[in-house]
């Protein structure tokens, strides 16, 4: 029994430390591209279809909100998303987006994700998956919620739900 517990906490400890190595990442990936970069070739790494998505920064994003012309989205996790989330913004989980849960997104506006990696993985790779579904024109946050919050941008948290 106490062998079973010790294998248990192995793998446990080993996924936490894959989900701290994805996720604290400080890389940060330029919003534009220059023509000499873009003829540079990439280490395998920056091959990914999430490096491969358009980022933009927080005051790019500031001044999308500003005029209405963008849906900002959170991919993270529910309650990440109600312990604070960027003001207006909507929580769609990238596990609901791989699963092809997101109709009710709106086609006519820009779609702008972002997540807490620094080197936003999840929110790229949720905006790859929806430009493959035919939304165009989207991107993802330069830095995440931690980008946004250092520029002073305007989070939010959703009041606890009542238990019944």
């Amino acid at each position: 029994m106490s062998r079973s517990w010790n294998n248990l906490g192995s793998v446990f400890a080993v996924g936490l430390l894959l989900l701290n190595a994805a996720c604290s990442s400080t890389e940060t990936h330029p919003a534009t591209t220059t023509a000499a970069s873009a003829s540079a070739p990439q280490p395998p790494a920056a091959q990914s279809a999430g490096s491969q998505v358009p980022r933009i920064t927080v005051e790019e994003l500031k001044k999308l909100m500003a005029d209405k012309q963008v849906v900002v989205v959170d991919v993270r996790s529910p309650d990440a998303y109600n312990n604070g989330h960027i003001k207006g913004s909507i929580n769609l989980p990238l596990d609901k987006i791989q699963a092809g849960d997101y109709k009710d997104l709106p086609r006519d506006k820009r779609i702008i994700t972002y997540c807490s990696c620094g080197a936003e993985q999840s929110s790229a790779t949720a905006t790859s998956l929806l430009e493959k579904a035919g939304y165009k024109n989207g991107a993802t946050l330069l830095g995440g919620t931690k980008a946004w919050q250092q520029s002073g941008g305007e989070m939010e948290k959703n009041a606890p739900k009542a238990k019944a």
